[in-house]
């Protein structure tokens, strides 16, 4: 693919595109002697620009009408839509997921920003009677995005956010830059004042302090990782920055004696292996019971095989590579734990070569013989690598979905109601589904996790309106 899709190759701070001295070399994943693009990551002064140009626009966009916002942000998701293709290829191009997965993504941002649009312009201000109730924007918002959902995560807060009266930083992961610059050169045509929306790129340990002056911050949106997302808490400590986090999750997909198995596995083939089993919503553990166990594992197995591993931009590629070389060492060292602690490889469990175009692609992987007793057992993977549980007990299978610190998405195949029920009613997962991939969503219904999957506010739906603001109630006599 072409990387003309880009012209720009650095942060976007107070309305103008910056220069920086140190660069960064961009390689496809798929293929790891092909240059991309270089970009320039700021400095720590230009972050704290970055936040300075937002706080001293504040005002001026909070003062801007609802109808004002709304009308802006509906040009920037219409400039998306019109330039879906282009969108499309360049996560492929950065992500490394297949075309297939990409257009998915932007059509879900795409849905996610159209939602918020419309629920955002009739929900900020509420009347009783006589009385009002405003929902006031905060201040200046940072959001932290990471690499493996770079537009659609983007859009799940920078819209609700802009919608709401914030104006805001983002500090997209430095292995997704390119999509948030493609996104912020769109928004560069539409008619924002300057400092409303801003771009930083670069790494944590050197933007990061300056991104959190926690006397301007008003706010912090993040998703990514639990280490990271605690130590973003950690740095907050008793401050009244609000903070709203989505983060890592183990999530179990359970197939019961009853269940419509090919359904079932069809649907753990889509949890664990989609977006290369990159997602937070997607499945590290599966639970099969016994009387089964072996037609599931049967059909996993050779579902598993057919998996065409490849360049995602490729149309016959099923599977696209990890997005990055720390991606690829740690399902490698994932498997060699596993077997240390007792698991057996079912079918995979290795890094792929790719002839002279090598990239980050690592087999589609099932793992059984996995207990309860195991480290690997309550670990978010976070690949294309499934634990497999066998069990003839609830009480087993619902303690085996809740191990660990997670709790963010399950999933119980069954034509049992009452089974179900008894499932769902025990799972510590906030986001619940009876016969249905662990991923699936809507846009009107929160994002948000149990335990330490999630902090704050929940994230998208009604909820982002509580997110980015603050209630202000007016009285009339």
């Amino acid at each position: 693919m072409k990387t003309e899709i880009v012209k720009q190759a650095s942060s976007y701070i107070d309305g103008s595109w910056i220069t920086s001295n140190e660069k960064i070399s961009l390689k496809n994943p798929a293929d790891l002697n092909s240059h991309i693009k270089d970009i320039y990551f700021a400095s720590a002064q230009d972050a704290k620009k970055s936040i300075i140009s937002a706080n001293s626009i504040f005002d001026t966009w909070k003062a801007t009408s609802i109808d004002k916002r709304i009308k802006l942000l509906k040009e920037f998701i219409d400039l998306i839509e019109k330039n879906k293709n282009s969108l499309s290829k360049l996560i492929t191009l950065e992500n490394g997921k297949t075309l297939s997965e990409a257009e998915g993504e932007v059509d879900a941002a795409i849905l996610e920003g159209n939602y918020q649009i419309k629920f955002l312009s009739q929900s900020l201000v509420e009347s009783d009677g006589n009385n009002e109730l405003i929902y006031a924007p905060l201040g200046v918002a940072l959001l932290i995005t990471p690499w493996n959902f770079p537009l659609s995560t983007v859009i799940r807060k920078m819209v609700p956010a802009l919608v709401c009266g914030n104006s805001i930083v983002l500090k997209p992961s430095e292995f997704s830059s390119l999509t948030s610059i493609f996104l912020f050169e769109l928004l560069d045509n539409i008619s924002l004042p300057n400092g409303v929306v801003n771009l930083v790129l670069g790494e944590g340990n050197v933007v990061g302090p300056s991104l959190m002056d926690l006397s301007i911050i008003k706010i912090i949106s993040f998703t990514g990782s639990t280490d990271t997302g605690e130590l973003i808490q950690k740095h907050l400590g008793s401050s009244d920055v609000r903070y709203q986090a989505e983060m890592g999750g183990s999530n179990a997909l359970v197939i019961w004696e009853d269940a419509d198995i090919d359904n079932a596995v069809n649907a753990a083939i889509t949890s664990g292996m989609a977006c290369a089993g990159q997602w937070c919503t997607g499945i590290s553990k599966l639970v099969v019971h016994g009387n089964i166990y072996n037609r599931v594992i049967n059909l996993l197995t050779k579902a598993v095989k057919n998996i065409t591993v490849g360049d995602g931009s490729i149309p016959s590629t099923d599977m696209g590579p990890l997005n990055n070389s720390q991606q690829l060492m740690k399902m490698k060292n994932y498997v060699e734990r596993a077997l240390k602690q007792g698991a057996k490889v079912i079918t995979g469990g290795k890094a792929i070569e790719s002839g002279k175009n090598k990239g980050y692609f690592f087999s589609p992987t099932l793992i059984g013989n996995v207990n309860e007793n195991m480290e690997i057992a309550s670990e978010e993977i976070f690949g294309p690598i499934i634990n497999i549980y066998k069990t003839n007990n609830i009480e087993s299978a619902i303690t085996f979905s809740n191990l660990g610190k997670y709790g963010l998405s399950f999933s119980i195949f069954t034509e049992d109601k009452r089974v179900a029920k008894r499932f769902i009613r025990n799972i510590d997962a906030s986001l619940c589904h009876i016969n249905m991939p662990t991923p699936y969503r809507e846009v009107s219904m929160p994002f948000t996790g149990w335990k330490q999957s999630g902090k704050g506010v929940p994230e998208s739906g009604r909820f982002a309106r509580d997110v980015f603001t603050k209630p202000k109630v007016i009285y009339s006599n």
